[in-house]
Order: C-alpha cells, then sequence, then structure tokens
C-alpha cells in the first residue's frame, strides 16, 4: 500500500511539470528574426546578423560612389582616420560675413611728374617734397650731405653716387642742407619742403652753373690801358700752402674750409693703397687731391689694424715724394678713437704717377 501511494504522488507530480512544460511551447514564427548559432568553438552564441561597415580611414578611392544613407542630423566627416565635428548646420557665419564685407578699391600710385632740372648759381635750389613718397635729386658727382642733427626726425635722406633720395616723413618749412660736390669741393645749397600734397614730383635734375671769369680791377693800369690787358693770373702756391690747404679741406670748419686763390682739386683714386707705409699694419686710402702750378698734394687716411700704438714712419713712405707730412706723428691702438689721422704727399706729378 505505501508503494501505491508514492507512485500516486510521482504521476501527479510529473503530470503537473509536463503541464507546465507545455504552456512554455511557443509556435515557429518562420518571420522573425532568425535563431543564434554556436560559432565553431562551441563557447558563446553568435548573432547572424551582418557585419558591421569598416570604419573609413581614408583609405577609400575618393572617386567611388558614396553609398545611399537615410535622411537624418549631419554628423561629423573622417579625414585621415580623425573624426572631424560636423559644421554647423543652417548657420553660414563665413559666407555672411564675406557677403556684408566691402572692398575697398586700391586706387593705383600716381605716375611720377616730369623731369625738373635747377642751375645752382649762388641762389639755393628749392626742392619740393610730397609726404611719403620718395624723390630723386640728382646731383653733378657724388656728394656729401650736411644735415641739421634732427633731421632724421622728419626726413629720410640717402646720397648714393651723385643722387639724393629724399622722403619726407611730416610736413615742414624750409630746411637748409649742403651737398658738398666730392670731386670738385663745390657746395649747394638745398632748400627742403614737405607738404602733404596728391601733386606727384617727378626727379629733380641739379646743374652747377660755372662763375665767370672777372678781370680784377686793381691788377694793371687804368683807362684805355687797363681795357685791353688781360687779368691776372692766380698765385702759385708752394708745397707748404698746398699741405696747408689739404689740412683745412679734412680738420676745419666747413665755413672756414674755403679755397684758396690758385689751388684746384683734381680727381683720385679713392681705392685703399697696399703697402703705403711699410713696416706697419695701416690701412691707406686717399680723400681728395689739389693742384696748383706742377705741384699736386694728395689727402691720404691712415688707420691703425694693430692692437698697439704706433708712430708713422714717414721715411718709409712709398712712393717719390718731394714732402710728407702727418696730421698726427703718433696714432692710437684699433678701435681706439685716436687710431686715425691724415697724411699729406707733396708731388711734383698726380698721386698715381708717383707711387
Amino acid at each position: 500500500m505505501h508503494n501505491r501511494f508514492l507512485t500516486a504522488v510521482l504521476c501527479a507530480a510529473f503530470g503537473v511539470a509536463g503541464q507546465a512544460a507545455a504552456q512554455q511551447v511557443q509556435p515557429l514564427n518562420v518571420s522573425g528574426p532568425g535563431p543564434q548559432l554556436i560559432d565553431e568553438s562551441g563557447s558563446e552564441p553568435v548573432d547572424a546578423a551582418p557585419a558591421a561597415a569598416p570604419v573609413d580611414l581614408g583609405q577609400k578611392n575618393a572617386a567611388a560612389p558614396a553609398a545611399t544613407s537615410a535622411p537624418g542630423p549631419r554628423s561629423g566627416h573622417v579625414v585621415a582616420g580623425m573624426s572631424l565635428p560636423a559644421p554647423l548646420a543652417g548657420v553660414r557665419t563665413a559666407r555672411a560675413a564675406a557677403q556684408r564685407a566691402t572692398l575697398r578699391p586700391v586706387a593705383p600710385l600716381p605716375a611720377a611728374g616730369p623731369v625738373e632740372r635747377a642751375v645752382f648759381a649762388r641762389e639755393p635750389v628749392r626742392v619740393q617734397l610730397q609726404v611719403g613718397r620718395e624723390r630723386l635729386i640728382t646731383l653733378p658727382s657724388d656728394a656729401l650731405l650736411h644735415v641739421p642733427d634732427d633731421m632724421e626726425a622728419v626726413a629720410r635722406l640717402e646720397s648714393i653716387g651723385g643722387t639724393i633720395y629724399a622722403t619726407a616723413l611730416v610736413p615742414f618749412t624750409a630746411i637748409r642742407i649742403v651737398a658738398e660736390l666730392v670731386d670738385s669741393g663745390q657746395q649747394i645749397p638745398i632748400d627742403l619742403v614737405a607738404a602733404k600734397t596728391t601733386k606727384p614730383d617727378g626727379e629733380l635734375q641739379v646743374a652747377v652753373m660755372e662763375p665767370p671769369t672777372v678781370p680784377n680791377p686793381m691788377a694793371g693800369g687804368t683807362g684805355a690801358a687797363s681795357q685791353g690787358s688781360t687779368p691776372a693770373a692766380d698765385p702759385v702756391a708752394d708745397m707748404v700752402q698746398l699741405t696747408r690747404h689739404a689740412a683745412r679741406q679734412l680738420y676745419a670748419p666747413r665755413r672756414l674750409a674755403n679755397g684758396s686763390p690758385g689751388v684746384s682739386q683734381v680727381a683720385v683714386d679713392l681705392e685703399p693703397v697696399p703697402g703705403l707705409l711699410r713696416g706697419v699694419n695701416v690701412v691707406a686710402q686717399p680723400l681728395g687731391q689739389w693742384k696748383s702750378g706742377n705741384l699736386y698734394v694728395t689727402a691720404v687716411r691712415i688707420t691703425n689694424q694693430s692692437r698697439f700704438a704706433l708712430e708713422l714712419p714717414l721715411e718709409s713712405v712709398r712712393g717719390r715724394w718731394i714732402s710728407a707730412t702727418a696730421q698726427h706723428g703718433r696714432i692710437g691702438a684699433a678701435g681706439t678713437d685716436t687710431d686715425t689721422t691724415a697724411l699729406y704727399l707733396v708731388c711734383d706729378r698726380s698721386f698715381a704717377a708717383c707711387l
């Protein structure tokens, strides 16, 4: 009897479990998603959905047609593997700013005016400048400029090869500068005036009028006899007077560096002369040459190149000279304020012929 009771209990239990299992069974839906499959290792189930598209690292051909995508919000684009943020949708800031910008036309520079010519005959040469525009002033030869100490505050001036390049920085009234011709020592006063004008000024070419020869009224007789007489010839300077004249041209103030009767300046090669002073380390460069009668004097700048002060050995000057005079017999070491002096050489021929 005990066995029958146990059997009945087991049957009842299996009947309840079978009924519950029957309720969980669902019919197969062929239209739904596919079943999960077991991968070859048998460890994890693998979704049968198609694999995701590979990430574009910039290696795709740009000419390949792009895949059609469903419309949606704008997303960032990928360049060389880097994802860039998407542009602001609906906001065209750069293009709108370009459309609002007003372009100012740039007017071409006005053409330079015609070439002007001026003749210096005692009266200063007046030069009109336009602020901010460079003007060329052509002189008969290369020149040294003597300008006020504060000239660079109002104008920029450069003298190169006989041409002055003048540019006014601000408007100003007449400012006197002096151009000294290197070859003849002729001084040309120039009055610069600057204004804000739109009229362009062309190049200004300056010529020098030679003063006419005027007979000396104190020479010769008077009356009809003096009218037919020739003017007296200028005196001839000796080597001492020639040397003093050359020294004044180099060291005297401009107002005292005037000409001497019978002395005229002649051209000389301004290139340095190697070995002019034997036995010393100096640079010798001619600065000017003057003539009176049959005598020539040449001023030569001597610059010490050694670390020691030295005495100028005038007996060691190379060449055939009548006299040699130094402005300073002793010069300081290179780089000091006293490392330069002048040497005056007198000869009966030109400097190049006496070397």
